[in-house]
Protein backbone atom coordinates (compact mmCIF):
# COMPACT_ATOMS: atom_id res chain seq x y z
CA UNK A 1 0.00 0.00 0.00
CA UNK A 2 1.20 3.52 -0.82
CA UNK A 3 2.37 5.70 2.03
CA UNK A 4 -0.41 7.82 3.51
CA UNK A 5 -0.58 11.46 2.39
CA UNK A 6 0.45 13.77 5.24
CA UNK A 7 -2.09 16.53 5.87
CA UNK A 8 -1.88 19.78 7.83
CA UNK A 9 -5.13 21.59 8.71
CA UNK A 10 -5.05 25.40 8.90
CA UNK A 11 -8.30 26.98 10.12
CA UNK A 12 -9.15 29.50 12.84
CA UNK A 13 -12.42 27.70 13.67
CA UNK A 14 -11.86 24.95 16.25
CA UNK A 15 -15.11 23.20 15.27
CA UNK A 16 -14.02 22.99 11.63
CA UNK A 17 -10.63 21.61 12.65
CA UNK A 18 -12.38 19.02 14.83
CA UNK A 19 -14.68 17.93 11.98
CA UNK A 20 -11.81 17.63 9.51
CA UNK A 21 -9.72 15.75 12.05
CA UNK A 22 -12.57 13.29 12.66
CA UNK A 23 -12.88 12.01 9.12
CA UNK A 24 -9.22 12.30 8.14
CA UNK A 25 -8.31 10.10 11.10
CA UNK A 26 -10.42 7.18 9.85
CA UNK A 27 -9.12 7.09 6.27
CA UNK A 28 -5.91 5.10 5.93
CA UNK A 29 -4.94 6.89 2.70
CA UNK A 30 -4.29 10.12 4.61
CA UNK A 31 -2.76 10.96 7.97
CA UNK A 32 -3.12 14.15 9.98
CA UNK A 33 0.29 15.47 11.02
CA UNK A 34 -0.88 18.64 12.72
CA UNK A 35 -3.08 21.72 12.91
CA UNK A 36 -2.63 25.49 12.90
CA UNK A 37 -5.20 28.13 13.84
CA UNK A 38 -3.75 31.06 11.90
CA UNK A 39 -2.08 31.70 8.57
CA UNK A 40 0.86 33.29 10.37
CA UNK A 41 1.68 29.89 11.91
CA UNK A 42 1.54 27.83 8.76
CA UNK A 43 5.13 28.03 7.49
CA UNK A 44 6.58 27.18 10.91
CA UNK A 45 4.13 24.28 11.13
CA UNK A 46 5.16 23.09 7.66
CA UNK A 47 8.84 23.23 8.60
CA UNK A 48 8.19 21.11 11.70
CA UNK A 49 5.71 18.64 10.21
CA UNK A 50 6.57 18.41 6.48
CA UNK A 51 3.00 17.91 5.20
CA UNK A 52 2.30 16.79 1.66
CA UNK A 53 -0.98 18.71 1.52
CA UNK A 54 -2.22 21.72 3.49
CA UNK A 55 -5.98 22.19 3.94
CA UNK A 56 -6.17 25.97 4.10
CA UNK A 57 -8.99 28.21 5.29
CA UNK A 58 -9.23 31.45 3.30
CA UNK A 59 -10.69 33.91 5.80
CA UNK A 60 -8.42 34.18 8.84
CA UNK A 61 -7.89 37.21 11.04
CA UNK A 62 -4.12 37.77 10.91
CA UNK A 63 -2.70 36.28 7.71
CA UNK A 64 -5.41 35.16 5.28
CA UNK A 65 -5.32 31.94 3.32
CA UNK A 66 -4.23 33.54 0.06
CA UNK A 67 -1.12 35.06 1.60
CA UNK A 68 -0.50 31.92 3.66
CA UNK A 69 -0.67 29.86 0.46
CA UNK A 70 1.99 32.06 -1.13
CA UNK A 71 4.22 31.66 1.91
CA UNK A 72 3.85 27.87 1.97
CA UNK A 73 4.75 27.55 -1.70
CA UNK A 74 7.67 29.94 -1.41
CA UNK A 75 8.98 27.70 1.36
CA UNK A 76 8.30 24.46 -0.54
CA UNK A 77 6.89 24.56 -4.10
CA UNK A 78 6.27 20.80 -3.96
CA UNK A 79 3.77 21.13 -1.12
CA UNK A 80 0.14 21.17 -2.25
CA UNK A 81 -2.47 23.56 -0.86
CA UNK A 82 -6.21 22.91 -1.01
CA UNK A 83 -8.31 25.92 -0.04
CA UNK A 84 -11.35 25.02 2.06
CA UNK A 85 -13.77 27.87 2.56
CA UNK A 86 -17.35 29.09 2.78
CA UNK A 87 -16.88 31.42 -0.21
CA UNK A 88 -18.34 30.26 -3.53
CA UNK A 89 -17.50 33.39 -5.56
CA UNK A 90 -15.32 32.72 -8.58
CA UNK A 91 -13.07 35.73 -7.98
CA UNK A 92 -12.15 34.41 -4.53
CA UNK A 93 -11.30 31.02 -6.00
CA UNK A 94 -9.26 32.62 -8.77
CA UNK A 95 -7.31 34.65 -6.21
CA UNK A 96 -6.15 31.63 -4.25
CA UNK A 97 -5.57 29.51 -7.37
CA UNK A 98 -3.35 32.25 -8.76
CA UNK A 99 -1.45 32.17 -5.47
CA UNK A 100 -0.63 28.55 -6.31
CA UNK A 101 -3.32 26.47 -4.61
CA UNK A 102 -4.05 23.09 -6.17
CA UNK A 103 -7.69 23.03 -5.14
CA UNK A 104 -10.65 25.08 -3.99
CA UNK A 105 -13.46 23.40 -2.06
CA UNK A 106 -16.42 24.76 -0.13
CA UNK A 107 -16.68 23.67 3.49
CA UNK A 108 -19.99 21.88 2.98
CA UNK A 109 -18.28 19.41 0.64
CA UNK A 110 -18.81 15.78 1.59
CA UNK A 111 -15.96 14.18 3.56
CA UNK A 112 -15.31 11.78 0.68
CA UNK A 113 -14.96 14.73 -1.68
CA UNK A 114 -12.45 16.44 0.61
CA UNK A 115 -10.39 13.24 0.89
CA UNK A 116 -10.55 12.83 -2.89
CA UNK A 117 -9.36 16.42 -3.32
CA UNK A 118 -6.42 15.81 -0.98
CA UNK A 119 -5.40 12.73 -2.96
CA UNK A 120 -5.88 14.45 -6.31
CA UNK A 121 -3.85 17.48 -5.24
CA UNK A 122 -1.07 15.22 -4.00
CA UNK A 123 -1.10 13.47 -7.39
CA UNK A 124 -0.66 16.81 -9.15
CA UNK A 125 -4.24 17.48 -10.22
CA UNK A 126 -6.22 20.68 -9.66
CA UNK A 127 -9.64 20.33 -8.02
CA UNK A 128 -12.42 22.94 -7.84
CA UNK A 129 -15.85 22.46 -6.24
CA UNK A 130 -18.48 21.90 -8.96
CA UNK A 131 -20.55 24.92 -7.89
CA UNK A 132 -17.52 27.21 -8.14
CA UNK A 133 -16.48 25.59 -11.41
CA UNK A 134 -19.94 26.40 -12.80
CA UNK A 135 -19.56 30.02 -11.74
CA UNK A 136 -16.24 30.26 -13.61
CA UNK A 137 -17.89 29.05 -16.79
CA UNK A 138 -20.97 31.27 -16.46
CA UNK A 139 -18.82 34.33 -15.78
CA UNK A 140 -16.73 33.68 -18.89
CA UNK A 141 -19.83 33.16 -21.03
CA UNK A 142 -21.51 36.32 -19.73
CA UNK A 143 -18.35 38.38 -20.19
CA UNK A 144 -17.95 37.25 -23.79
CA UNK A 145 -14.58 35.65 -23.06
CA UNK A 146 -15.79 32.22 -24.17
CA UNK A 147 -16.76 31.70 -27.79
CA UNK A 148 -17.69 28.40 -29.46
CA UNK A 149 -14.60 26.72 -30.90
CA UNK A 150 -13.72 23.65 -32.91
CA UNK A 151 -11.54 20.93 -31.43
CA UNK A 152 -10.17 17.51 -32.36
CA UNK A 153 -12.68 14.70 -31.93
CA UNK A 154 -12.59 12.66 -28.74
CA UNK A 155 -13.75 9.13 -28.09
CA UNK A 156 -17.09 8.31 -26.49
CA UNK A 157 -15.27 7.26 -23.32
CA UNK A 158 -13.38 10.55 -23.19
CA UNK A 159 -16.67 12.43 -23.54
CA UNK A 160 -18.05 10.42 -20.61
CA UNK A 161 -14.99 11.24 -18.52
CA UNK A 162 -15.30 14.96 -19.26
CA UNK A 163 -18.97 14.94 -18.20
CA UNK A 164 -18.02 13.31 -14.90
CA UNK A 165 -15.11 15.71 -14.35
CA UNK A 166 -17.63 18.55 -14.73
CA UNK A 167 -19.70 16.95 -11.96
CA UNK A 168 -16.67 17.02 -9.67
CA UNK A 169 -15.87 13.30 -9.55
CA UNK A 170 -12.35 12.16 -8.72
CA UNK A 171 -10.37 9.77 -10.93
CA UNK A 172 -11.27 6.87 -8.66
CA UNK A 173 -14.97 7.80 -8.71
CA UNK A 174 -14.94 8.13 -12.50
CA UNK A 175 -13.29 4.72 -12.80
CA UNK A 176 -15.95 3.19 -10.54
CA UNK A 177 -18.80 4.90 -12.42
CA UNK A 178 -17.58 3.78 -15.85
CA UNK A 179 -16.21 0.38 -14.75
CA UNK A 180 -12.68 1.12 -15.94
CA UNK A 181 -9.34 0.88 -14.18
CA UNK A 182 -8.24 4.13 -12.56
CA UNK A 183 -5.06 3.98 -14.64
CA UNK A 184 -7.19 3.99 -17.80
CA UNK A 185 -9.03 7.10 -16.62
CA UNK A 186 -5.75 8.87 -15.82
CA UNK A 187 -4.36 7.98 -19.26
CA UNK A 188 -7.50 9.31 -20.96
CA UNK A 189 -7.32 12.58 -19.00
CA UNK A 190 -3.66 12.97 -19.99
CA UNK A 191 -4.67 12.46 -23.63
CA UNK A 192 -7.44 15.07 -23.33
CA UNK A 193 -4.94 17.51 -21.82
CA UNK A 194 -2.53 16.91 -24.70
CA UNK A 195 -5.16 17.17 -27.45
CA UNK A 196 -6.68 20.35 -26.02
CA UNK A 197 -3.40 21.82 -24.78
CA UNK A 198 -4.71 22.25 -21.23
CA UNK A 199 -3.22 21.13 -17.93
CA UNK A 200 -5.96 20.82 -15.30
CA UNK A 201 -9.58 19.85 -14.74
CA UNK A 202 -10.95 23.37 -14.65
CA UNK A 203 -9.44 24.09 -18.06
CA UNK A 204 -10.95 20.85 -19.38
CA UNK A 205 -14.40 21.97 -18.20
CA UNK A 206 -13.97 25.46 -19.66
CA UNK A 207 -12.83 24.02 -22.99
CA UNK A 208 -15.62 21.44 -23.07
CA UNK A 209 -18.19 24.18 -22.45
CA UNK A 210 -16.76 26.36 -25.21
CA UNK A 211 -16.88 23.42 -27.63
CA UNK A 212 -20.43 22.56 -26.58
CA UNK A 213 -19.73 19.10 -25.15
CA UNK A 214 -21.23 20.12 -21.81
CA UNK A 215 -23.36 22.97 -20.49
CA UNK A 216 -23.37 24.31 -16.95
Amino acid sequence: MAEAVKVLIVDDDALVRHALRAFISVDERVTLVGEASDGAEVVDACKRLSPDVVLMDIKMADVNGVEATRRVLEWNPRCRVVALTTFTTEWRALEVLRAGASGYLVKNSAPDDIIAAILSAHAGDRVVSPEVQSRFVRTMIESGDMEPVDAPALSHREHQIIELIAKGLSNAEIAHELHYAEGTVKADIRRINQIWNVDNRLQIVLRATAIGIISL
